[in-house]
């Protein structure tokens, strides 16, 4: 039997994984890096509305990524970006007090592997000083 917090890691280090040498890599990035605080800042509803509108490549494939992590820790199971918003909406507090919580916890891992994998900062740059 696994941690909850397990599934969630490991769905997250799968998911950004997945986007290295993908063309909108570091576009994808720099949003990743800012989605936590868009959560904390703005709600939930409004951070998922706000990639839902935008509708770039990199949007949709965060958006996607944190349906993808939010299923694997048992949180929601919605087919696709449009359900996890209208999901979101649809909540009633302590739905929506948990749906967050569990968004941030989250956000925070697909952040932390941005960093981490991918080596791109909040900028969109690359941070591996390896290269010289």
């Amino acid at each position: 039997m696994t941690l909850r917090a397990h599934r969630v890691a490991r769905a997250a280090y799968l998911r950004v994984e997945a986007h290295q040498n993908e063309p909108d890599e570091k576009k994808y990035c720099a949003i990743a890096h800012k989605l936590p605080g868009m959560i904390l800042q703005n709600g939930l509803a409004q951070a998922t509305g706000f990639l839902l509108a935008k509708g770039g490549t990199e949007h949709l494939m965060l958006l996607e990524d944190l349906n993808a992590v939010l299923q694997a820790g048992g949180t929601l199971n919605v087919p696709n970006c449009n359900a996890l918003h209208q999901a979101i909406i649809a909540a009633d507090l302590n739905q929506t007090l948990k749906l967050t919580r569990h968004a941030l916890e989250a956000s925070g891992w697909i952040k932390r592997y941005v960093q981490g994998l991918l080596r791109v900062d909040a900028t969109g740059e690359n941070t591996d000083n390896s290269g010289g």
